[in-house]
């Protein structure tokens, strides 16, 4: 009778926590780039000194443009050590761009020479 009362009560709880779905794992979309008017949208090319690997200094450069405000697309390239950044001109300017990119891991490690 005691094994009869503990599979009742094991039973029990196992269908009880199958009724509940559990939230899946699935990182969310990222949001969407809000779509910039052709007439504002400039694209710049920036050679940078300071990157000595792709995986940690262009990522992070990268990474950085990326998520900031104004910026449609940024491209890192280690090997030819230069950043691609297309922006929205009306919310960016080419100064903003470099000050993101020279102040990437604590503002020490990266030169913008070239504009």
């Amino acid at each position: 009778m005691k094994y009869f009362v503990l599979s009742a009560m094991l039973w029990g709880l196992v269908s009880c926590g199958n009724s509940n779905p559990k939230a899946t794992d699935t990182p969310s979309p990222a949001p969407q780039k809000e779509t910039v008017a052709k007439e504002n949208l400039e694209e710049v090319t920036l050679k940078i000194e300071g990157m000595t690997c792709a995986h940690g200094c262009a990522a992070t450069i990268e990474k950085n443009l990326n998520n900031t405000d104004g910026v449609q697309k940024a491209t890192v390239d280690f090997d030819s050590q230069t950043a691609v950044v297309s922006f929205d001109k009306a919310k960016l300017s080419k100064a903003s761009i470099i000050s993101v990119i020279e102040e990437s891991n604590g503002g020490e490690a990266y030169k913008v020479i070239s504009q």
